[in-house]
């Protein structure tokens, strides 16, 4: 009996200890957590904490128990760890101090691609919400790093490009920053110029907009630049070269002197010295209007499409009735579409009428579907205005209506059958 009784108060130590125990894990709070954490690389941030052990990004699948004692004293807010620990855990990866090497071809803020052909380098920049191209003459770049990791400078009156990166065979990647200048934004503040952020400062340094090009658009007659001339200008990289070659064009399709507005929207429609003599090498002699070249563009219209029509036979067209099929949506495809079904002598103003109309092959193959096999496209466009399409015919079939030809189908709907 005493000996039951022995037993039962060592027991109830054994328990008392567990509980003590339980109470004294609760109040150091060290919690012994075993993840299984999938290998990921390391998260980097700027942050001092005395922590042992140190994660390095060769990170196992099964990670040794870290002990998180009351010794720890990183820069940021504390996290509260709970006996509620889930096993497995995917932390978001997060790597601010990512070098060259992890580009990989992404294309995130603060990173550039680029080639190289004759003696210029392409690079194609990314900003915060934006893509833009611009090239360089490759001695501006000075000595690319080739084969290895390096960095060059591009500066300018506006600022300074600092890329980071590689070149091999011809191409590159890497990351840039820029830093503007404050002699040269402080000169554009005297000039009468605000809103000078980072952004309008950057897209000045690509056009390469400095004191002799504000020489240069004076002497050509636009000394006057408004603020918002001066951003569009930049951001439409009006260059030195580009201007140039609208001057030239003006003088030789006698446009006169446009205004500086009106060149921005030559710029942003892409009517250039190039698209213009494109039509003037195709045989159309004469002096292109200012907005007729514009309109030529808006319309889709280019040497191209004009190419295309008379290669299906067709003699010189004008460059009004080119735009004004262009809007009706006549093209090489429909005009073949219509010759391969036998309907060889379709002119360009007969397919722009059955475009009108909306005479195509679909409706036509769908009428000879039913039997009517002469079908001429006079009367398949008949057809379409009176609304007798193939279904309206299959429903009067159904219905029992007996005729015999697509006029007494008219008829019916004229007379306003219904289905």
């Amino acid at each position: 009996m005493n000996l039951k009784k022995l037993n039962m108060g060592s027991w109830k130590h054994f328990f008392l200890l567990l509980l003590m125990g339980c109470v004294t894990y609760h109040s150091y709070g060290q919690v012994v957590v075993t993840p299984v954490v999938n290998p990921v690389p390391v998260v980097t941030v700027n942050a001092s904490p005395v922590v042992n052990p140190v994660i390095t990004a060769n990170v196992h699948p099964v990670v040794n128990p870290v002990m998180v004692t009351a010794n720890v004293h990183p820069v940021v807010d504390p996290v509260v760890v709970t006996a509620n620990v889930h096993p497995v855990v995917t932390p978001v990866v997060v790597n601010a101090n990512a070098g060259w090497t992890n580009f990989s071809g992404r294309h995130v803020p603060g990173t550039w691609t680029a080639y190289i052909e004759n003696e210029k380098v392409y690079i194609q920049f990314t900003g915060e919400d934006w893509d833009t191209g611009r090239s360089f003459l490759l001695p501006e770049l000075g000595t690319l790093p080739n084969g290895n990791e390096g960095t060059f400078k591009v500066t300018r009156e506006a600022g300074t490009v600092t890329f980071k990166g590689i070149f091999t065979a011809g191409k590159g990647h890497g990351f840039y920053t820029f830093a503007e200048s404050p002699t040269f934004k402080s000169y554009l503040e005297q000039k009468g110029y605000s809103g000078l952020n980072k952004q309008l400062m950057l897209d000045i340094f690509f056009t390469d907009i400095n004191k002799s090009y504000f020489e240069f658009l004076k002497v050509n007659g636009y000394a006057a630049v408004s603020n918002e001339q001066l951003k569009d200008l930049a951001q439409q990289d009006l260059n030195r070269k580009v201007m140039e070659d609208y001057f030239s064009l003006f003088k030789t399709e006698s446009w006169g002197h446009p205004s500086l507005n009106k060149i921005v929207e030559l710029r942003e429609h892409g009517v250039n010295a190039r698209f213009v003599n494109s039509f003037h090498q195709m045989g159309y002699k004469e002096n292109i209007p200012l907005d007729k070249a514009l309109e030529l563009r808006d319309h889709g219209v280019s040497p191209e499409f004009i190419t295309s029509i008379q290669k299906m036979g067709y003699e010189k067209i004008s460059l009004d009735k080119a735009v004004e099929l262009r809007d009706h949506g006549v093209n090489p495809e429909f005009i073949y579409s219509m010759q391969k079904m036998g309907y060889k002598d379709v002119t360009l103003d007969r397919a722009q009428e059955l475009i009108d109309h909306g005479v195509n092959t679909n409706f036509i193959k769908s009428i000879y579907a039913l039997g009517f096999k002469d079908l001429t496209l006079d009367k398949a466009q008949e057809l379409i205005d009176h609304g007798v399409t193939a279904d309206f015919i299959k429903k009067m079939r159904d219905k029992g209506v007996k005729v015999n030809t697509l006029d007494d189908y008219i008829r019916l709907r004229d007379t306003g059958f219904n289905e």
